[in-house]
C-alpha cells in the first residue's frame, strides 16, 4: 500500500492541486471568518491509501470520487475569487 493526495475542485479529481495563486489563500482567522462574505473556491484535499499498482489513469472520476470519501484525512483550501481582475477582499 502506498499513501497518495488527491484533490477536488468543483466536480473533478486531480493528482495535483489546481492553480488558484498563492497570494488567493486564505489562511488567517479573519479571512476565514469572512468565507461567507465573500466570494471563495473550495478544493478538498484528501490523504488516501491506495494499492502499490495503482494509476490514477486507470480510475474514472466516480472511482476515484469513492476513494475520496475513504480518506483517512481532507483538508478544505479556500480561496479568494477576483471580479474584473481585483481580489474581492
Amino acid at each position: 500500500m502506498k499513501t497518495i493526495k488527491l484533490y477536488k475542485f468543483k466536480d473533478s479529481i486531480s493528482r495535483e492541486m489546481p492553480f488558484l495563486g498563492e497570494k488567493s489563500i486564505l489562511s488567517s482567522l479573519n479571512d476565514l471568518m469572512a468565507i461567507d462574505l465573500i466570494d471563495t473556491e473550495k478544493i478538498a484535499e484528501y490523504t488516501v491509501d491506495v494499492p502499490d499498482d495503482f494509476s490514477f489513469e486507470n480510475y474514472s472520476n466516480e472511482e476515484l470520487m469513492k476513494l475520496c470519501e475513504i480518506s483517512r484525512n481532507v483538508i478544505d483550501h479556500h480561496f479568494i475569487m477576483t471580479l474584473n481582475d481585483y481580489d474581492v477582499i
